[in-house]
C-alpha cells in the first residue's frame, strides 16, 4: 500500500502494478496499471531523465519488469543504477507478445522508431498494440517520450488509458502539433511559465490532473556526481552501433536482434 506519492494520481494509477493500492486524496484507490504516459518536450528537454524517475519508482515500490526498448546493452551494463540490476531489459517493442510479465515499457525518441509516416515499419506498431495493452503480460504500461505528439499514430490514443506529461516545448515546433493537442501544450507551458524559465526542467505539467509537479531526480543522474553514467543514461541513443543508427535513420526497422537479445530469457519464461 502506497501512503505517500511522488507522482499525482493519474500517472501512479498507470505506474504501480494492477490491483496495488495507493493513496488519493483521502480514499485508497486501487491502480489499473496498464496504459500510456507520453512525455513531450523540445530536444534536450528532460524528457528521458523524467522517464527514469518514474522508472525508479516502479522499480522501488513493484515487482513489475522493467523494459528500455532496444536500448544499446553498453547502457544496460554500464550505466543503469545497481538496484535496477535484473529488473531491466532491452527487449524490441516488436517482441511485446513474448514478454509474460505486466511490464513498463520506456520507448524513447518515437519521432525515430515509431514515426506515424512510417506505413511499413515500427511506426503501426503502437497503435496496433494500444487495444491490447491490457491483455498482455497481465496489463502493461508504456512510458514514451516525443518532442510531438503528432509524430505518433492518432490511434494509439484511441483505445487505451493516458496521461499525458508536459516539459518545455519551444514555439516554432509547437506550431506542428495536432491541432487536438495544441491546446494542451499551451496550456502546459503556460503553467509551467507561472514556477520557473527556460526549458523548465525543474517541473512537468501533468495534463490530466491539471497539477505542477516537482521533478526530483536521482543522484546516479546527476552529470557532477556520475557524468560517465549520467552520460550513459541521457543520451543512450548515441552508444548504438553506426549499423544500428543508420537502420533507424534510413528504415525505421529499429535495431538488429543481437543488441537485445542478453537476458531476454528472464522477461519470457
Amino acid at each position: 500500500m502506497i501512503e505517500k506519492n511522488m507522482f499525482p494520481p493519474s500517472i501512479t494509477n498507470l505506474l504501480l502494478q494492477e490491483g496495488q493500492r495507493f493513496k488519493n486524496g483521502d480514499y485508497f484507490e486501487e491502480a489499473l496499471g496498464t496504459g500510456v504516459i507520453p512525455i513531450v518536450a523540445t530536444a534536450r528537454g528532460g524528457k528521458t531523465s523524467l522517464a527514469y524517475v518514474m522508472l525508479d519508482y516502479v522499480i522501488r515500490y513493484t515487482k513489475r519488469p522493467v523494459i528500455l526498448d532496444s536500448f544499446p546493452q553498453k547502457v544496460l551494463d554500464e550505466g543503469i543504477p545497481e538496484h535496477w540490476k535484473d529488473r531491466v531489459n532491452n527487449t524490441g517493442f516488436e517482441d511485446i507478445a513474448k514478454v509474460k510479465g505486466p511490464a513498463v515499457w520506456l520507448v524513447d525518441d518515437t519521432g525515430t522508431s515509431f514515426n506515424s509516416r512510417d506505413a511499413m515499419g515500427r511506426g503501426k506498431l503502437l497503435a496496433r498494440v494500444a487495444g491490447v495493452l491490457s491483455h498482455f503480460g497481465g496489463g502493461m504500461t508504456v512510458i514514451f517520450t516525443t518532442q510531438l505528439l503528432s509524430g505518433v499514430d492518432v490511434s494509439f490514443f484511441r483505445y487505451t488509458n493516458i496521461s499525458p506529461v508536459i516539459r518545455f516545448v519551444d514555439n516554432d515546433v509547437l506550431r506542428h502539433e495536432r491541432p487536438e493537442w495544441k491546446e494542451l501544450i499551451l496550456e502546459g507551458q503556460y503553467q509551467l511559465k507561472r514556477v520557473t524559465g527556460g526549458r523548465c526542467l525543474d517541473y512537468f505539467y501533468s495534463a490530466k490532473d491539471s497539477t505542477l509537479v516537482k521533478t526530483v531526480f536521482p543522484e546516479w543522474l546527476d552529470k557532477k556526481h556520475n557524468p560517465v553514467k549520467a552520460d550513459l543514461m541521457s543520451r543512450p541513443m548515441r552508444y548504438h552501433s553506426t549499423e544500428d543508427k543508420e537502420r533507424m535513420i534510413k528504415s525505421n526497422k529499429g535495431v538488429s536482434k543481437s543488441v537485445t537479445n542478453k537476458n531476454k530469457e528472464n522477461l519470457t519464461e
